[in-house]
């Protein structure tokens, strides 16, 4: 058997039902395999690596059918830096370790592993079944780059061979990658190895690498007639023109790293271009035409993000983009010409909340241009959103729920319905996430100091079972005073709000807005043709219609279903307000098992 390479980006599984009884890291293989971590051994790993996808907490990303660019690149990046075998991509769904491995015949040369906060439990579950195989293992991530520490808390002490575990801290670059590869030909793994660099030239297309199935926007199938051809065809495909971010948002965990390490990273333009092109070097179909475009907001790429677009036009690149953006892109009406005739279609606009002080609170920085103009935060979002939507490109909006100054005066009054009737007022989509302590961030530094954080203390048992719930899909905080310090009310008003707005008449009536706006004002394609201009419009109502996927991904996790209890249940029987849990008992009874 050929020697070969893993990629892995483990899912999110839900601990939260074994909350306080587990009491060492191995035990969580017990709850993933059902069978005692303490008989593991190299004869048998295998047979630990078979995780109960039922377990399976279903993540924001994975609702909406997007292909983890970190798992792309970082094999790409491998290959780049000089491995020549097969770079097989695995998310313990579509492809699971156990079965690679299987079917190969034999162990792979090395396991790469990336972390997110909410799936390092699940990383480091399997970081312990494949050293008892012998097997190296190098784990990188977000989490590990902000909270390194808990790789030699979790990790290390817990395997039989803690020099074939070592720890990737920053960006994977050429240089990190190349000193990583080196060690592992010597048989010498460093404990840590640094990057800088977030993005290169070259990273992408090496045909070494094995990627996975692709992922199917199965939320499609309720459309009636042709929602099974529309999942079979249409796919989102993930790519990065640059990444970093200046910024201290005091919720945001990269925010802490090193300067350095989240350093503003650009490719060549060019390089960029070629890679789209890549994807539709056998012919343009709905399978490569749809982007989301990756950093964390393209208006900062200035000049850079001009000159890309600028080559896309050039070059009649054949392609519709969604893209995270700040609402100050409505006062670049130029750059909002150029970006719709690129072929932008709709933008991610995180907008968080509509109260100032809620702003002020998270550092936004457009608190200075409200108060200049002296207007209620509606008002001023409602005037940007105008200007936007005059190009024909239609807007999700991103609210965070659990604010300080969020309020609930009764069930017919409170922050969700005021979030829910600003979206439905203005055609836009939500993005509901929820006011949560990322390891790593400011807030949870606070939190985990005066007592706020509700899973436990870093380097707890309690901490890393309660990671799973790090997904913006529910707080792991005390909430404010002003909620009533109720983690289940702020799950109340999270969902209503995407109840509302995901209904399926709001959703058909905004999708029916942004196709007409779309089709209004065309991208370069819409205008080259009579199918191009029909696609612009078509993409757009696909865009607001996702808001469904939102709603979706919601009942999944509200829900209790296949045994595990939904945050609803959960956080009932957690709930400590009396009065709360009576008003909500009836709202949360429907989500309960059976």
């Amino acid at each position: 058997m050929k020697r070969y390479y893993i990629l892995y980006g483990p899912p999110t599984f839900d601990f939260m039902d074994q909350f306080g009884q587990i009491s060492r890291p191995d035990e969580l293989l017990s709850v993933l395999c059902a069978k005692d971590a303490r008989h593991i051994d190299e004869g048998n790993y295998l047979e630990y690596l078979r995780f109960d996808q039922n377990k399976q907490r279903k993540g924001m990303a994975e609702a909406l059918a997007m292909e983890c660019y970190t798992l792309t690149y970082v094999a790409n990046m491998l290959a780049k830096c000089g491995i020549r075998d097969r770079i097989i991509l695995a998310d313990g769904k579509r492809r699971t370790l156990e079965r690679i491995i299987a079917d190969a015949g034999a162990k792979p040369a090395a396991v790469f592993i990336t972390a997110m906060s909410s799936n390092f439990p699940s990383a480091v579950a399997a970081a312990l079944a494949l050293n008892h195989g012998k097997i190296p293992v190098v784990i990188g991530g977000i989490h590990v780059s902000t909270i390194p520490e808990d790789v030699s808390i979790f990790l290390r002490p817990y395997v039989p061979y803690p020099h074939l575990i070592a720890q990737a801290i920053g960006p994977a670059d050429s240089h990190s990658t190349s000193a990583i590869l080196n060690d592992l030909e010597t048989g010498r793994l460093a404990d840590t190895y640094r990057g800088q660099t977030s993005l290169e030239n070259g990273s992408w297309g090496h045909a070494n690498v094995v990627p996975m199935p692709a992922l199917q926007l199965e939320n499609l199938r309720k459309i009636p007639l042709i929602g099974g051809l529309l999942v079979r065809k249409i796919r989102i495909n993930t790519a990065a023109p640059y990444l970093g971010c200046p910024f201290n948002c005091r919720f945001c965990s990269i925010s802490t790293l090193p300067k350095s390490q989240r350093d503003f990273s650009v490719r060549d333009p060019l390089d960029f271009i070629n890679e789209l092109k890549e994807f539709q070097k056998e012919g343009l179909s709905a399978h490569n035409r749809f982007f989301l475009l990756l950093p964390d907001n393209l208006l900062l790429g200035g000049k850079k993000l001009e000159k890309m677009l600028d080559l896309m036009i050039e070059q009649g690149l054949k392609i519709n983009f969604a893209a995270q953006i700040s609402i100050d892109v409505a006062d670049h009406p130029d750059l909002l010409r150029k970006l719709r005739r690129a072929g932008a279609t709709h933008f991610f606009i995180g907008l968080e909340s509509l109260d100032l002080r809620n702003l002020e609170y998270i550092g936004k920085h457009i608190v200075r241009e409200i108060k200049k103009e002296n207007i209620s935060v509606a008002d001023f979002y409602r005037a940007k959103l105008k200007k936007i939507h005059r190009y024909g490109i239609s807007v999700h909006g991103a609210f965070i729920f659990g604010m300080p100054h969020d309020y609930f005066n009764s069930l017919h009054d409170h922050t969700g319905i005021e979030v829910a009737d600003f979206c439905i007022e203005n055609h836009i989509g939500l993005q509901p996430s929820v006011l949560t302590d990322l390891p790593g961030s400011i807030n949870f530094r606070e939190s985990q100091m005066d007592g706020g954080y509700l899973y436990g203390k870093q380097g707890s048992m309690e901490y890393l079972v309660g990671l799973c719930v790090a997904d913006l899909g529910e707080t792991n905080r005390i909430p404010f005073d002003s909620l009533h310090q109720s983690p289940l009310l702020i799950c109340y008003l999270a969902y209503e709000a995407i109840h509302r707005v995901g209904a399926r008449r709001h959703a058909l009536a905004n999708a029916a807005v942004a196709m007409g706006r779309a089709m209004l004002h065309p991208s370069l394609n819409g205008t080259a043709s009579l199918k191009g201009w029909i696609e612009d419009g078509l993409w757009a109502a696909a865009s607001q219609l996702a808001v469904g996927l939102y709603k979706d991904h919601a009942e999944l996790i509200v829900y209790s279903h296949k045994g595990l209890k939904g945050i609803a249940e959960r956080l009932y029987h957690l709930e400590k307000n009396a009065s709360i849990k009576q008003l909500l008992g009836p709202w949360a009874a429907q989500f309960f098992s059976g």
